[in-house]
């Protein structure tokens, strides 16, 4: 008796293009939630609410924003690309 294998090929090929999207999306949204929280409080999340935070790192903030889109727009691209969903 021969068993056929449980999770096909395009299964694992949705699940590692999937989660680099997801993490992208993940990376992207959450640094930009954190970026609109402080420009509208002026706390940023994580610090304490006397510290200032530097331009040059809300500055590195949009830059992890820019990558998130980026790997997003690569896995989703990749997802349709290859037919799987």
């Amino acid at each position: 008796m021969r068993m056929e294998p449980v999770v096909g090929e395009n299964s694992w090929l949705f699940l590692i293009v999937g989660t680099f999207a997801a993490v992208g999306a993940a990376m992207a949204l959450g640094t930009l939630a954190a970026l609109v929280r402080y420009h509208r409080t002026g706390i940023f999340p994580g610090a304490e609410a006397a510290a200032e935070v530097s331009s040059r790192r809300v500055t590195a903030l949009w830059i992890r924003v820019g990558v998130g889109v980026v790997l997003t727009i690569i896995g989703v691209v990749a997802i349709v690309q290859t037919g799987i969903f």
